[in-house]
């Protein structure tokens, strides 16, 4: 029976010089052991700090669904580098200038909403050459299969060489298929997890975000990068913090 177990908090890792390149995430991808990634919706440097002093080892920043600026990510990208973790954007969307700015910024990660054919695919795997052809090697790529249309072009997506992880968003996915904003639905559930299932099996790495309650079961699905909310984190952490008085 699969354990509901909730993981253990991430331990402090070593801070080693692999820090100027994607050498460590990728290694860190291969481990069992998932790699959690906070998603920030709290863009501050300070914030940054505290969560590279919690012990994580990269942080999303978030352009899609937050009102970060590309300054804004510029400070945050350094305020990650300062706490030696990997930050990681995502864009707002699939947009050759758009990207290469958050590259700009020191982005060692990029993760692309909304890539819905191999065609879009490879259109991203083509911007990051571009904007980085000497080092593009050293940035993670991230595709985002979020939709109906991605489900269905699934298996040529996945045939697109160079995208290091392709991350299967629940509630996207949900909206998309006429579920409304309902990602615990268990038809969504079966869908997410054929599609990690389909992923893992091409030989690829799968993403997918997960909450308190699902991600020790995410994890035994084989998912090697999770992605975590910082607001749950925090009301997790405030709810045993009140919950100690009594």
């Amino acid at each position: 029976m699969m354990s509901s177990a909730p993981l253990s908090p991430p331990a402090p890792w070593s801070r080693r010089a692999a820090t100027d390149s994607v050498t460590h995430l990728r290694a860190r991808l291969d481990e069992s052991k998932p790699l959690l990634m906070p998603h920030v919706v709290f863009n501050t440097g300070n914030f940054i700090d505290a969560i590279g002093t919690a012990g994580f080892e990269c942080v999303l920043l978030d352009c899609e669904h937050t009102a970060a600026s590309v300054e804004r990510i510029d400070e945050l990208c350094r305020a990650a580098r300062a706490a030696r973790i990997f930050p990681i954007v995502r864009p707002e969307r699939l947009d050759g200038p758009i990207i290469t700015r958050y590259l700009d910024c020191g982005a060692q990660g990029i993760m692309v909403p909304r890539i819905d054919s191999a065609a879009q695919a490879r259109e991203f795997t083509a911007i990051m050459r571009y904007a980085r052809p000497d080092t593009h090697q050293r940035i993670l790529t991230i595709a985002m299969i979020e939709s109906g249309e991605a489900l269905d072009a699934l298996d040529e997506i996945l045939a697109v060489p160079d995208i290091d992880v392709f991350f299967v968003a629940r509630n996207d996915l949900s909206k998309s298929l006429g579920y409304g904003d309902t990602k615990h639905h268990p038809e969504i559930r079966r869908i997410t997890d054929d599609t990690i299932a389909r992923i893992i099996a091409a030989g690829h790495i799968a993403g997918a975000g997960a909450d308190l309650d699902n991600l020790a079961t995410i994890a035994a699905s084989g998912t090697r990068l999770i992605l975590v909310s910082t607001r749950e984190m925090f009301r997790a952490g405030a709810a045993q913090i009140l919950g100690a008085l009594g």
